[in-house]
């Protein structure tokens, strides 16, 4: 039974991502998915409760990383372990491939149909904005980095530089080898302005 919401979820989420809430309608995604209409009503009782339940799956599986096993002593070990996670294979690999993917459309639909999106929203970033303080706050603790900016305002530094390339990449349709090599590029160019020669 949860192999079935989670397939529903997933085959959704491909669905909304190349399209937009509109264009794609609940048969739509019961073909796809190969249920009954019948079934897809015992999980979700509309298209905007499965669309709100997308929104959150896609933050927390596809945008926000789980930091449980990233590494907790080095800054410089953090963000290398990032990209290695953001090279691994996961759901959304087929979506990315398939180039149509629309990641604007996509939170446009959601900031417009869920009265919540925002706190969604925030409350993601927030972890990622928790994690990366955290780090930073033990890489100047153990001397690997000097810097008076305040722990959370560099940790926005680290996210909004791979913010701004995966916007870039979305508008620019880069492949993913591409955006991780830029992102890499810029993280370690601000983390040398940050090391300590010990």
């Amino acid at each position: 039974m949860a192999d079935s919401k989670k397939q529903i979820l997933q085959t959704a989420l491909k669905l909304f991502l190349k399209n937009s809430y509109k264009e794609v309608s609940l048969r739509d995604i019961v073909n796809e998915v190969g249920l009954a209409k019948g079934a897809f009503y015992h999980y979700y009782s509309s298209k905007d409760e499965l669309f709100e339940e997308v929104v959150k799956y896609f933050y927390n599986n596809a945008i926000i990383a789980n930091y449980s096993n990233f590494p907790k002593q080095s800054l410089e070990e953090f963000y290398k372990h990032y990209l290695n996670v953001l090279q691994e294979p996961d759901d959304f690999d087929e979506i990315e491939e398939d180039r149509g993917m629309n990641i604007f459309t996509f939170l446009s639909d959601a900031a417009k149909r869920i009265p919540d999106f925002l706190e969604i929203h925030t409350a993601q970033r927030k972890k990622e904005r928790w994690a990366w303080t955290e780090i930073i706050e033990t890489a100047k603790r153990n001397k690997e980095i000097k810097t008076n900016i305040k722990n959370e305002e560099l940790a926005s530094l680290f996210l909004k530089i791979s913010d701004g390339i995966v916007i870039d990449q979305a508008i620019s349709k880069e492949d993913n080898i591409a955006l991780l090599k830029e992102m890499e590029r810029d993280w370690d160019n601000l983390y040398s302005l940050l090391k300590t020669n010990k």
